[in-house]
């Protein structure tokens, strides 16, 4: 097994988001090539010189044909499903067209999902782990409503393992994004994702998005205060429903495009 990570290849790019590579953020990239196989020369800045990658293509596409299989197996979960029935407990509008398919948000973008495809604004996702999170949500037929009741990742059952992931490609991320934009900016990207501002007086920024219909997430921002020797941190907080919804994994990763989403329209100074 490969030791090579997403934060390796982050090193050898300009780490500047230009988003050339087709990605929103360089981290985002990195995971790609690493979880899904992407061809890391899509990236034009990136120096791969002394990496040994080529060691890891038969994994990376071993890891992707899994991801494929696993497709596969939900969409034959989802089959027998009655999108009508189950679309109140969702969150999500059934569509009058040939073939049963749902429509809903996912962090301000619009899905349409069937039995056999999902669209995101209108195209395919490249990353098959967005389908994964799409499929796995409708697969669950719905759950206990949001409590607005909020729990850290450490909280729910057998997440030890996932706590560091969540911090690493969320909550890190967004510490330092949001301690070096204006606020402003970084409010104007959450409410692009439909988010809004929380009640939470202890915290420099509070907001709650509503990642998926029935799957909000809080996020709580405390700036930098040097005189304490207080680094800047993010912390990311669910319903404790949450899993009526998601599995862990598929948790994780809808709070890793979270931070996707924001760095994405940071980057590209949406109004505010």
């Amino acid at each position: 097994m490969s030791k090579l990570s997403p934060l390796d290849l982050v090193k050898r790019t300009p780490k500047t988001n230009c988003r050339q590579c087709g990605f929103p953020s360089c981290l985002a990239f990195g995971a790609a090539v690493i979880k899904t196989g992407l061809d890391p020369g899509q990236c034009p800045f990136i120096d791969l010189s002394g990496l040994d990658i080529a060691a890891d293509i038969p994994r990376l596409k071993d890891q992707k044909s899994k991801d494929l299989e696993f497709i596969a197996s939900l969409k034959e979960k989802i089959s027998p499903l009655d999108f009508q029935l189950i679309a109140p407990c969702l969150g999500v509008r059934p569509q009058p067209e040939p073939g049963e398919t749902l429509a809903f948000r996912y962090l301000g973008q619009e899905v349409l999902l069937s039995k056999t495809r999902v669209l995101i604004d209108g195209t395919e996702p490249e990353d098959p782990r967005d389908q994964i999170l799409l499929y796995n949500y409708v697969a669950s037929g719905g759950g206990h409503p949001p409590a607005r009741d909020w729990v850290g990742m450490e909280s729910l059952p057998n997440s030890i393992s996932k706590i560091k992931t969540l911090a690493t490609y969320c909550e890190e991320r967004l510490a330092r994004l949001f301690s070096e934009q204006p606020q402003a900016r970084v409010k104007a990207a959450i409410a692009a994702i439909d988010g809004q501002d929380a009640d939470d007086q202890g915290a420099t920024l509070a907001a709650t998005c509503p990642v998926l219909p029935m799957v909000p997430q809080r996020i709580l921002y405390w700036e930098e205060a040097p005189e304490d020797q207080f680094a800047a941190q993010v912390k990311i907080l669910f319903d404790r429903h949450v899993l009526s919804y998601l599995d862990l994994e598929s948790l994780v990763f809808s709070a890793e495009r979270l931070a996707d989403r924001l760095s994405s329209l940071v980057a590209a100074n949406i109004p505010a």
